[in-house]
C-alpha cells in the first residue's frame, strides 16, 4: 500500500511540474522543486546554512556520503532527482507524444534541436525557478552540485543559477580512460557540450587525465581545476592484512566496445569475454573452487555464446563493491571496478584474448596483470586455489595505476571540502 501512494505521490507531483511550465508558473514549480528535495538515510543527521543540492546519479551518492561523513565538513547535503529536469526540457521542445512522469524518456536531440523561442523561455522559466527556491532558503548558503559536463536536461538550470549568483560546482565523477577514448571526447562530446564549463565556478577530477581533456576543451578551465582524487577509494583500501585460503573468483562483466572509439566499427572484446566464460564454465567443474561469480554490468548487451554453468552465480543489479571485498581473485578488464580491485589488493587478471596489438586499447594496466593467453590465466588461477596468502597483496606497480585514475586517498576529503569552499 505504501509503494502504491509513493508511487501515486510522485506521479502527480510530477505531473503538476508540467503543468506549472504549461502555466508558466514558475513559482508553482520552485515550490514543487522544494518538496522534492530529499536526503538520504546517511544524510539526515545534519543541518547547516550552507547547502549543497546535488543533482542525483547513484553511482555519485556514495562519493558525497563520505565527504559528508568527514568530521570538519559544515554542508548540509540534500538531493534533487534528475527526472525534474527532463520533465521540465520536454516541456519547453519538441514535446515526446506520451510521456512517462516518472521515467520520462528524453532524448538528446530534444536539447541540441531546441528551437531559440523555446529556448529563451525554457531558460527564464529556470530563471524564475530558481529566484523563487531561494526564498525557502532565506539566510541559507546555496550551491549545486552536478556529476557530469554532458547532462543536457540541466543546461537551463544552470542559466537559471548564473542569473541568481547561485554557485555550481562539476564534482565530475568520470575519470577511468584510456588514450584512444580521452582524444574522442575532445572530439565528441568536448565539441557538443564544451559550453556547458561557463556554467561551473568550480570543477574537481578524479586525475590528471581528467584535468588535461577539460583544459583541451576550455582553457578556460585552466583556473577553477582541481584534482581531488575518487573518494571511493576508501571503500577498497584495507588497513590491515589478513590471511586467507583462496577459494573465490570474481568476474567483473565487460562491455564489448568500452575503451575502443566509436569508430573503429570493427574492433571489440568479443573473443576476449567468450573466452572468460569458457575458463568459468570448465572451472566450475572443479570442487576445490567454492564460489564463481559473475558480476553483470546493468546496461550489459552483449552476452556470451556459451550458456553460464548453473554451477555459477549471476548478479545482475546493485554494485560491485560488497563483492570485490568478498573475492579473491578478479577478472576484470576496462572499468572503474577493475580499478577498484587493484586498490583492493586482489589477484586481478584482465584478458587480452585478441593480441597484444589491442592493448593501446586497454586502460593503463601494469603487463603483469594482463594474460594474453587464455590457457595461462586459466593455470594461473588453478595455481592460486586454496593456497593462503595475506591480503591485501601489495605489488608497486599495480599502486601506480590505481594511484594513475583513483588519485591517493590521503587527506581527499579535506581536498573536496576546499573545491566545494571555492
Amino acid at each position: 500500500m505504501k509503494k502504491i501512494f509513493a508511487y501515486f505521490l510522485s506521479f502527480s507531483k510530477n505531473f503538476i511540474i508540467c503543468l506549472s511550465c504549461y502555466l508558466n508558473r514558475p513559482d508553482l514549480c520552485a515550490l514543487l522543486l522544494k518538496i522534492s528535495l530529499f536526503q538520504p538515510e546517511k544524510f539526515k543527521k545534519k543541518k547547516s546554512k550552507k547547502i549543497i543540492i546535488v543533482l542525483y546519479r547513484s553511482i555519485g551518492q556514495r562519493d558525497v556520503e563520505i565527504i559528508n561523513g568527514y568530521k570538519n565538513n559544515d554542508y548540509e547535503f540534500v538531493f534533487l532527482k534528475r527526472v525534474i529536469p527532463k520533465l521540465i526540457l520536454n516541456c519547453f521542445s519538441e514535446k515526446n507524444k506520451f510521456i512517462n512522469y516518472l521515467k520520462p524518456d528524453v532524448q538528446e536531440k530534444q536539447y541540441l534541436n531546441q528551437n531559440k523561442i523555446d529556448k529563451n523561455n525554457h531558460e527564464k522559466f529556470w530563471t524564475s525557478v530558481i529566484l523563487n527556491l531561494k526564498k525557502y532558503f532565506i539566510g541559507k548558503n546555496i550551491n549545486f552540485v552536478t556529476f557530469n559536463y554532458s547532462y543536457y536536461a540541466e543546461a537551463a538550470l544552470y542559466v537559471g543559477c548564473k542569473n541568481n549568483g547561485i554557485p555550481v560546482k562539476l564534482w565530475h565523477k568520470e575519470g577511468i580512460k584510456n588514450n584512444p577514448k580521452a582524444i574522442e571526447e575532445i572530439n565528441t562530446s568536448g565539441v557538443i557540450y564544451g559550453h556547458m564549463f561557463k556554467y561551473f565556478s568550480s570543477i574537481s577530477v578524479y586525475n590528471n587525465l581528467m584535468k588535461k581533456i577539460f583544459i583541451k576543451i576550455d582553457k578556460k578551465n585552466k583556473n577553477k581545476i582541481s584534482v581531488n582524487g575518487c573518494p571511493r577509494i576508501q571503500d577498497y583500501e584495507i588497513k590491515k592484512k589478513y590471511k586467507k585460503k583462496i577459494n573465490t573468483l570474481l568476474f567483473l562483466a565487460f562491455e564489448e566496445k568500452r575503451g575502443i572509439p566509436s569508430w573503429n566499427k570493427n574492433v571489440n572484446w568479443k573473443l576476449s569475454y567468450n573466452r572468460v566464460i569458457k575458463i568459468l564454465n570448465d572451472l566450475a567443474k572443479n570442487n576445490q573452487i567454492k564460489n564463481i561469480i559473475i558480476k553483470n554490468k546493468q546496461n550489459l548487451i552483449y552476452k556470451s555464446e556459451d550458456q553460464i554453468s548453473d554451477k555459477i552465480k549471476v548478479y545482475n543489479t546493485g554494485t560491485s563493491e560488497k563483492l570485490i571485498n568478498q573475492a579473491d581473485i578478479i577478472i576484470g578488464h576496462n572499468s572503474t571496478a577493475t580499478i577498484e580491485a587493484l586498490a583492493n589488493g586482489k589477484h586481478v587478471m584482465v584478458p587480452l584474448f585478441e593480441g597484444s596489438k589491442y592493448k593501446k586499447y586497454l586502460f593503463n594496466f601494469q603487463d603483469e596483470v594482463i594474460y594474453t593467453s587464455d590457457k595461462k590465466m586459466k593455470n594461473k588461477i588453478l595455481s592460486l586455489v586454496n593456497k593462503k596468502v595475506f591480503f591485501p597483496i601489495k605489488k608497486t606497480n599495480q599502486n601506480k595505476t590505481v594511484k594513475y585514475y583513483l588519485g591517493k586517498s590521503n587527506g581527499i576529503q579535506k581536498r573536496y571540502l576546499n573545491f566545494l569552499n571555492t
